[in-house]
C-alpha cells in the first residue's frame, strides 16, 4: 500500500521506484579484469559447458581442457578436435603425477576422486532422477592419470594463466598443491571454483583448505555466487561458487 502511494507521488515528478538489480556476474567481472585473448584452464571440462561460456565472452581465447572420463572426453573430441584454440587432455590435474581411483556416477558431472555418501537426500533425489537406486548411482571406479599443473605448464611452454576454472567435486585443493610454482610466481590471474559444504561426498571442502594455498600469494576473493538461493546444511545441496583474483598478476 505504502509503495503504491509513494510510486504515485514520485511519478508526478518523473521518477519510478524499481527493484535494484545486480548487474555484476563472474563474466562481467572477467571483462573488467581479463585481457581480450586470455589463456584459460578448464579443469573438469565435462562435455564443454564452460568452453561455450568462455568463448561467448572471449572469442579469441585459448582453452586447455582437462577431463579424465573417457566417454565425456569423446564428446569433447567430436565437438572441438578441429579447433586449434582448444587443447584437449584426457587426464586429471592434482597434487602429484601418478594414478588415483576415480568414481564415476550416473550424472557424470558428479564423478569425483571423492566417494559419494550413501543415504543422503542428495543421492536419493539424484537416483530417482536417473531411474536407479543409490548403490547403482555410482557406476564404476577406475584408475585415472594425474599430472601436476606446474609440470603441464612446463611441458606446453605456458608462462601464465588468465583464468583457472576448477569444477572437480572437492578435489580443488589438491590441484592447487600441484600449482604451487605458478601461484608463487604470480602467474595465475584468477581462480573460479566451487565449494560444496554438504554431505554429498565423504571428503568435505572448506574455504580454509583452499585459501591457505593462495591468500598469502596476493589472491583476494572478488565475488561469491550462491547456488539457487539461500542454502544451509539442512538442505540437500549446500554450496557456493567463488571467484578469486591475484592483485599482483601482470597482464602479458
Amino acid at each position: 500500500m505504502l509503495k503504491t502511494i509513494f510510486q504515485k507521488i514520485f511519478s508526478m515528478f518523473g521518477y519510478k521506484i524499481t527493484k535494484k538489480i545486480n548487474i555484476y556476474s563472474f563474466d562481467t567481472i572477467y571483462k573488467k579484469e581479463i585481457k581480450e585473448s586470455p589463456i584459460i584452464f578448464d579443469v573438469g571440462a565435462n562435455r564443454g559447458q564452460s568452453i561455450e561460456r568462455f568463448r561467448r565472452n572471449f572469442p579469441n581465447c585459448i582453452i586447455h581442457c582437462f577431463e579424465p572420463l573417457e566417454q565425456e572426453f569423446e564428446i569433447l573430441k567430436k565437438r572441438y578436435s578441429d579447433d586449434k584454440n582448444i587443447h584437449l587432455n584426457n587426464f586429471a590435474l592434482g597434487e602429484k603425477e601418478g594414478f588415483k581411483i576415480f568414481y564415476t556416477t550416473a550424472k557424470s558431472e558428479n564423478s569425483s576422486f571423492n566417494k559419494l555418501n550413501l543415504n543422503t537426500d542428495w543421492i536419493k533425489i539424484r537416483s530417482e532422477q536417473y531411474k536407479t537406486n543409490q548403490e547403482k548411482f555410482i557406476l564404476n571406479k577406475k584408475n585415472v592419470k594425474i599430472k601436476k599443473l606446474d609440470d603441464y605448464c612446463i611441458e606446453t611452454n605456458i608462462s601464465s594463466i588468465d583464468i583457472l576454472k576448477l569444477d572437480t567435486s572437492g578435489f580443488e585443493h589438491q590441484i592447487l598443491l600441484g600449482a604451487k610454482n605458478m601461484i608463487k610466481k604470480n602467474n595465475i590471474h584468477s581462480i573460479e571454483t566451487e565449494f560444496m559444504f554438504d554431505n554429498v561426498y565423504e571428503t568435505k571442502t572448506s574455504f580454509y583448505e583452499f585459501e591457505k594455498e593462495i591468500v598469502n600469494d596476493n589472491f583476494r576473493i572478488y565475488a561469491i555466487d550462491h547456488i539457487k538461493g539461500f542454502k544451509s546444511i539442512y538442505e540437500y545441496m549446500f554450496g557456493v561458487y567463488a571467484l578469486y583474483f591475484n592483485e599482483k598478476y601482470k597482464k602479458k
